[in-house]
């Protein structure tokens, strides 16, 4: 068949083609789904939420770094100098509740059908659980049956580009650390990642089904040499180039390599993205103005929440950390929340003064310390801040450092149990979490509290026995037990280690559903009635054993 006649045939065949529906009718349908679904998550939080703030303490907790004056001496409950025997708390039977106001506890709604949300909870693939797995999978079929619902890709390439461009608000939502989403559903930012990842993915392929598809058409028709004239498309390609750049840099390869050519090219490709589309087709300004105000309120957030202050910097050889102390900030988090730190000094290198990584907090508020961080020597940047904090005039002068709260803190006191299983530098998880309980006295429900710390080498326990020492002194309210397991070889001078009564040394791996077990009895013996909060923070072995 001739070109001009199959040109022919191929433009009757997409104007016998057309929709019944048109694109954008279809693709705004499935945005208006999606935020159904997220209101139903979020009404579903809403008891939750309303618990959490009933207390008017919580309106403020969580947001804002800032630094109060202390009422009284805070008596720090750390000491990494010296430790003395304390007498065991009674594992029995503890001291009855004076008469306060007690944390209205309300269960979490996975509690009531217990047997279903253990199944969703398990691992299938690549650390994605069943219930991450069945999300993908339900927003892979809505995305394909709006891609193809009265369109055929081949012939007729507009929807794809529609679907594609639909997509944009949701993949910056929930590409910030302040994430709208998260907050509405109760869920942190991190982890909502890998739908951000899958959209992002999605985008990708749309937008090139849609700029391949009609090179082809154009191609068939002998035109595409007038069209590839018009601005309108060349700036189709700047938006597919942008897009493609930033699917290839975004891979699980490119991350791994080099972190930092990963941020650049997602830093650039996402404004050149919405100008390109904007430029492309006229109709995608409100898809790019959703996306421009979700990502530009993340960075007043940030803005507002950043403090820049002067730190001082101690090495911790035993355990590889670097302990980060803040004394000018004593106040605004809550347990187990973290921070984005970023130093501001020149011996960090260029790239790392503009590098963010996030530790987990490891005190609690009000106190003479203030903040402190355990950032653990893990890579490039960490191992500078460690190589500099050895540094005598590091240790004893500080450096500024900036930082912004970008996480969420679970408040623990309104249980009845809390269990805190930790591997490694994950031990500062529980620090703060303990000492929140334990700083909140007979104002928290929770009667029993146990430690469980994984670590390959048990001389990591020594420079921490005085602090968990002073912990269980301290835990008037609360029975406190610490349970540390080693899988490597016992080092010299270690065994016959005395240990403080409350802590115990023990080889192998702890076996996690016998000590629950012994949790869940020791608090009702105690009289709990709230529940069991079990927090871990770890490898991934740890996470999946506890669903």
């Amino acid at each position: 068949m001739p070109l001009d006649q199959l040109a022919s045939v191929t433009t009757t065949t997409s104007a016998t083609t057309t929709h019944t529906v048109p694109d954008a009718t279809v693709v705004n349908g499935l945005d208006y789904f999606l935020f159904a679904i997220i209101l139903l998550f979020a009404l579903f939080n809403a008891p939750r939420a309303i618990a959490r703030f009933s207390n008017p303490s919580e309106w403020l907790q969580g947001h804002l770094l800032r630094s109060v004056p202390l009422t009284r001496k805070s008596r720090s409950v750390e000491s990494l100098e010296t430790y003395e025997t304390l007498p065991y708390l009674n594992e029995k039977r503890l001291p009855p509740l004076p008469a306060t106001k007690q944390p209205w506890h309300l269960p979490m709604l996975s509690s009531f059908v217990h047997p279903l949300a253990s199944f969703l909870n398990r691992r299938v693939h690549e650390g994605y659980s069943v219930a991450q797995a069945l999300l993908m999978a339900a927003y892979t079929v809505a995305l394909l049956y709006v891609g193809f619902y009265q369109s055929n890709p081949f012939i007729d390439p507009m929807r794809a580009g529609w679907v594609a461009v639909s997509q944009v608000p949701f993949i910056y939502a929930l590409a910030t650390k302040n994430n709208l989403i998260g907050i509405l559903v109760g869920v942190g930012y991190e982890k909502l990642n890998y739908l951000h990842r899958l959209l992002g993915a999605f985008a990708v392929v749309g937008a090139n089904v849609h700029a391949l598809g009609y090179i082809y058409k154009w191609s068939i028709a002998g035109n595409i040499q007038t069209k590839l004239a018009e601005p309108y498309v060349r700036w189709g390609f700047v938006a597919l180039v942008a897009f493609d750049l930033l699917g290839f840099f975004a891979t699980q390869f490119v991350r791994s390599k080099s972190y930092n050519l990963f941020i650049v090219t997602h830093v650039v490709g996402l404004f050149v993205v919405l100008f390109a589309v904007c430029y492309h087709e006229t109709k995608c300004i409100p898809y790019v103005i959703a996306a421009c105000v979700f990502y530009g309120l993340d960075h007043l957030v940030r803005a507002i929440k950043t403090r820049i202050t002067t730190a001082t910097l101690r090495p911790i050889p035993e355990l590889g950390l670097t302990r980060v102390e803040i004394p000018s900030l004593n106040a605004g988090w809550r347990a187990g929340q973290h921070v984005r730190l970023r130093v501001l000094s020149t011996t960090m290198g260029l790239w790392g003064m503009t590098e963010v990584h996030p530790f987990t907090i490891a005190s609690v508020t009000n106190t003479e310390e203030g903040l402190v961080l355990m950032c653990k020597k893990a890579g490039r940047w960490t191992s500078k801040l460690y190589e500099i904090a050895g540094t005598a005039a590091y240790g004893e002068q500080g450096r500024e450092i900036g930082r912004s709260v970008q996480g969420h803190g679970r408040r623990t006191i309104c249980y009845s149990g809390a269990m805190f299983v930790v591997g490694g530098s994950g031990v500062t998880f529980a620090l703060s979490a303990v000492q929140d309980l334990v700083q909140s006295g007979y104002a928290s429900n929770v009667k029993t509290i146990d430690v469980i710390w994984s670590i390959p080498d048990p001389t990591s326990l020594i420079p921490m026995i005085p602090l968990f020492t002073s912990l269980i002194s301290a835990s008037n309210a609360a029975q406190f037990r610490v349970s540390v397991f080693y899988t490597g070889a016992i080092a010299k001078g270690v065994e016959g280690m005395y240990l403080p009564p409350g802590i115990t040394l023990t080889a192998g791996r702890p076996r996690l559903g016998r000590l629950l077990g012994s949790l869940v009895t020791a608090t009702a013996t105690n009289g709990g009635a709230s529940g069991v909060f079990v927090g871990v923070c770890g490898p991934v072995a740890a996470r999946r054993e506890h669903g």
